[in-house]
């Protein structure tokens, strides 16, 4: 997704990660609806906060409801508001008590306009990517934006996100580490959703990827499912494993996810199997850089403007009455 995405881009917030930038959300003031996730489960804010500069981006999420949640429900504390009855149907609206009607708020402070472009709605197009068009718009584009990833940096070498770490295996060649997802309360099976980030750092994209690159994909696949089974019970006929093309950042990471996450669900034009990433490169080693891919990108990503000044994204004309 995209919210998709996964570990959200994000400057730093503090010199001490430990103090957060606003406690108290009276102090933010609404200033645009950037939009809401598809299932409706999330609602991207930008604002202000009163007494500093800049401006924040605000996600409020409703957390999934799973049986133990239910059973607090089940309290004297909880009231019924009845809105209908008809039959052997009777609907209510429920206030239950506080503590079980906790919204997950992530914070996101000073936001750039990259992070505001990322949660605004916008009208998205599918382009088709030849090798020929990658080689000329998209590759200088990636080139350009390699200084983004200083906090992927950051959680590849423990300076921050170490207490989600799930596993990590270190080699200059192969290594990698899977943390789980700043949108993943670490509790909830259902919403599993973790990312593994190589750790060499000439591996962009998917694009990037041949033979030699296959040792390493097969022992994150390996590794990852061993781990998220031994630390939280969730089998491999469970989690979908992919690739984002095009990423969120170029930095290569792989995306696993619990088949019921429908927020990191794979999408067509977003999402490709490890599994057919793997069986592909073993077909032709070089199939990635020869390939035509399709994807779709938002309007207004600083992608999607080189791509259509080369004319790669056809806009729909409406007509006037």
């Amino acid at each position: 997704t995209e919210t998709n995405n996964q570990l959200s881009k994000k400057p730093k917030v503090s010199e001490k990660e430990d103090v957060p930038v606003i406690t108290d959300l009276s102090k933010y003031v609404i200033t645009n609806l950037l939009g809401q996730s598809d299932d409706g489960r999330v609602v991207f804010t930008q604002g202000t906060i009163v007494g500093k500069e800049g401006v924040a981006v605000i996600l409020f999420e409703v957390n999934s409801i799973d049986l133990e949640k239910v059973k607090l429900f089940l309290s004297e504390k909880s009231v019924l508001n009845l809105n209908m009855t008809n039959d052997i149907y009777n609907i209510f609206q429920m206030e239950p008590p506080p503590t079980t009607n906790s919204i997950k708020t992530t914070v996101i402070y000073p936001a750039t306009p990259k992070i505001i472009n990322k949660f605004t709605q916008k009208p998205a197009y599918f382009v088709t990517e030849t090798p020929e068009i990658y080689e000329k718009v998209t590759k200088p584009y990636i080139m350009e934006h390699l200084g983004d990833h200083k906090w992927v940096y950051n959680v590849l070498e423990g300076k921050a996100e170490v207490d989600r770490m799930i596993c990590q295996e270190k080699d200059e060649k192969d290594g990698f580490m899977l943390v789980a997802d700043l949108k993943w309360d670490m509790s909830t099976k259902e919403n599993m959703y973790c990312l593994a980030i190589v750790e060499r750092r000439d591996l962009y994209s998917l694009r990037d990827l041949n033979r030699s690159n296959l040792p390493m994909l097969r022992n994150i696949q390996e590794k990852c499912l061993k781990a998220i089974k031994d630390k939280f019970g969730i089998p491999r006929s469970l989690i979908r494993i992919y690739i984002h093309y095009q990423p969120a950042y170029y930095h290569l990471h792989i995306h696993f996810a619990h088949m019921r996450y429908t927020v990191g669900a794979p999408i067509i034009g977003k999402s490709i199997a490890l599994n057919d990433v793997i069986q592909n490169i073993e077909l032709c080693s070089d199939y990635y850089a020869k390939a035509t891919l399709m994807f779709y990108i938002k309007d207004g990503h600083a992608l999607s403007n080189e791509l259509d000044k080369h004319g790669m994204i056809e806009r729909e004309v409406v007509k006037e009455c």
